[in-house]
Formats: structure tokens, C-alpha cells, sequence
């Protein structure tokens, strides 16, 4: 890390603007990596921002990211951004079709630099760091400020940088539940806590807070699902319909993959949700014995070993299903 760190404080651009782009459809990973950079970067006299396809979630509001920070990328404003575009930075992700409406102001930057920790991320950048092994992109995000911390003998991560960093390492690692949770996620962690990261507060607002339409859209999930190859694959479909029924927010399915992965007989769980446009997006979660991260680059996505994902466009979301179900059994067989 200590070369990487180097390297990229020298592209570094003194006049333009840094551009720091998280994936599509935010979650806390990406989003809190995203503010923590942009908020170090800005303490180093750097003018940053993150570029987003749309405002932060509802469920992420918690996270109080100043608006300043933050730049809605839109076709009417994408050239007058692209102007003022110095250096491109991934992180969470490594290509522009990850990065929804913004895509074409990352695949068209002159300069790029991408942390991630995706197994499946095949990066086309000047500098890149990405490390499967780390349980949360955040992780790599603490040790590159710290990095720049020993390098510039400037503090950098205060209370709200260890916050926002706190937030990713706990949206990624499962409340430090998921088998990703490696003893250095631990320290990061208890470091993260003593410059203030509130564990108790980030915990109840990423995995427990719910309200009525989340708790009868995940009734009516749970009441959907399937399961085949002798219980060893479940899937449910969450439909638009579905959640104007219930009056869920966004974000709403979130967890439901989770539980249905967490079936005694179950090996990979799949959520089918319908967005808005008619994309269909597929949530995965697995055990050992079933390669999530190497299901969804066949399906062609991608991810970690045991929580990936996938889209399917121009298709019915039962169809799509039946697709996913007959791969999903095949892809056990060949196991």
C-alpha cells in the first residue's frame, strides 16, 4: 500500500477537480468510502467531490454527508462536470458500467485511479489497488489516509472520516458476522472507535431500523419464495407492484437475501427485484459450496465469493427466474 499511496498523492491535480465515483445504487460501503476520501482529500487542500447517479437513499441518511461534498451527475450537467474533472477515483467498483449515469464521465477520464475489493474487479486504470481478501472496501480507504497521514504529518481521519469508514466496514461485513471479518477488519475497527465511530448508532440504522411497508413487503417476499434442487437454492421475486402494494421505500428488500440464505438446507439464495425501467437486479448470497462471486460473472456481474450480484434487462421477471433457477441448478451439478 505504501508504493500505491505514493503513487497516487503524485497524480494528484493541484487546480482540478477530484471526482470520486462509488457504484450505482448505493450502499454503505461505497458511499462511506466515497465521503471519507472526498473529506480527507479536502482537508489536504484538494478540491473533491463524489459523483453520484441520484440522491443518497433514505436509509443512508444517517450518514448526514454534508450536500457540498456531493454532485449529482446528470446529462444536462455532465459536460460542465467533465470540465472541471482532474482525476477520476473507483472505489467500490472498477468500471464505468457499475457507475449508472456517471459511466461515460469515468470511462472518459484522462486519468484514473481505482481501490477496490471485489474478487471479480478487472480494473483499466493508471494506478489500482484491489485486495479480495479485505472484508469492506473501507478498510483499504483507512489504510491509504493512513498512509498519507505518516507522508503529509497531517491528521486526517477525525470522528466523521472514522464514522463514514465505520459505516462501510459494518454494511460490508455483516455487523462483522460474514466470514470475510479477518482480525485486521477487528483492529481497523477498534482504531475507527477510538477516534469516535459510533458502532451502536450505525448498527441499528443499517440492519435494524425497519417501518411498516419494509415489514409487509418482506412478508409478501418471504410468503413468494422457492426453493429447489432439494432446498438447496431459494429465490423470491420482489416486484414493482409489490412495493407499491406495500408502500416500501427503496432499499426496502434489503436483507431479504440474507434470510433466505440462512435456510438450514440452503447453499445460494437469489432476490429478483423489478426497478423502475424494467431492469431486473439479483441479489445473491451463498455458503460454501456454491461460488457466488463465479455464478455472477457467468451471469455476467460479479462480486464476492459469498455475495455477488447480476442484472437482466428486456426479459419478463418470471422468465428471468426460470433462467436464474436453471443456471443456479446446472452451476450445482457442476460443483
Amino acid at each position: 500500500m505504501s508504493d500505491f499511496a505514493r503513487s497516487v498523492m503524485a497524480l494528484l491535480p493541484s487546480e482540478k477537480e477530484i471526482q470520486v465515483f462509488p457504484h450505482a445504487r448505493v450502499d454503505g460501503d461505497c458511499v462511506g468510502t466515497a465521503a471519507a476520501l472526498v473529506t480527507a482529500l479536502r482537508k489536504l487542500g484538494y478540491h473533491a467531490k463524489v459523483m453520484l447517479e441520484c440522491e443518497i437513499p433514505g436509509r443512508l441518511s444517517f450518514m448526514n454527508i454534508p450536500e457540498e461534498i456531493l454532485t449529482i451527475v446528470t446529462e444536462e450537467k455532465e459536460e460542465e462536470i467533465r470540465a472541471r474533472q482532474g482525476l477520476a477515483f473507483a472505489v467500490d467498483c472498477s468500471e464505468g458500467k457499475r457507475m449508472g449515469a456517471a459511466e461515460s464521465l469515468f470511462d472518459q477520464a484522462e486519468k484514473k485511479v481505482v481501490v477496490d475489493h471485489h474478487v471479480s474487479s478487472s480494473p483499466e486504470a493508471e494506478l489500482a489497488y484491489v485486495d479480495g481478501t479485505k472484508a469492506s472496501c473501507a478498510e483499504l480507504m483507512y489504510m491509504l489516509l493512513r498512509e498519507w497521514e505518516e507522508s503529509s504529518g497531517s491528521t486526517l481521519i477525525d470522528r466523521q472520516i472514522a464514522d463514514y469508514l465505520m459505516v462501510g466496514i459494518q454494511s460490508d461485513s455483516g455487523k462483522f458476522a460474514y466470514e470475510n471479518t479477518k482480525p485486521d477488519t477487528f483492529r481497523i475497527a477498534a482504531d475507527l472507535m477510538e477516534h469516535g465511530a459510533n458502532v451502536t448508532d450505525n448498527a441499528y440504522h443499517l440492519f435494524d431500523e425497519t417501518c411498516e411497508g419494509k415489514v409487509r413487503l418482506h412478508g409478501m417476499a418471504f410468503a413468494n419464495m422457492e426453493l429447489h434442487a432439494d432446498g438447496r437454492i431459494a429465490i423470491t421475486k420482489i416486484t414493482s407492484r409489490m412495493m407499491e402494494e406495500t408502500g416500501a421505500p427503496e432499499g426496502a428488500a434489503d436483507g431479504i437475501v440474507n434470510v433466505l440464505r440462512d435456510i438450514d438446507t440452503v447453499l445460494a439464495a437469489f432476490v429478483i427485484r423489478e426497478n423502475e425501467g424494467g431492469e431486473l437486479r439479483v441479489n445473491l448470497r451463498s455458503k460454501e459450496g456454491f461460488d457466488a462471486a463465479e455464478f455472477a460473472q457467468n451471469m455476467g456481474g460479479g462480486g464476492h465469493h459469498r455475495a455477488a450480484g447480476f442484472s437482466g434487462k428486456n426479459i419478463d421477471i418470471d422468465a428471468f427466474a426460470d433462467t436464474v433457477i436453471r443456471e443456479a441448478i446446472a452451476y450445482l451439478e457442476r460443483t
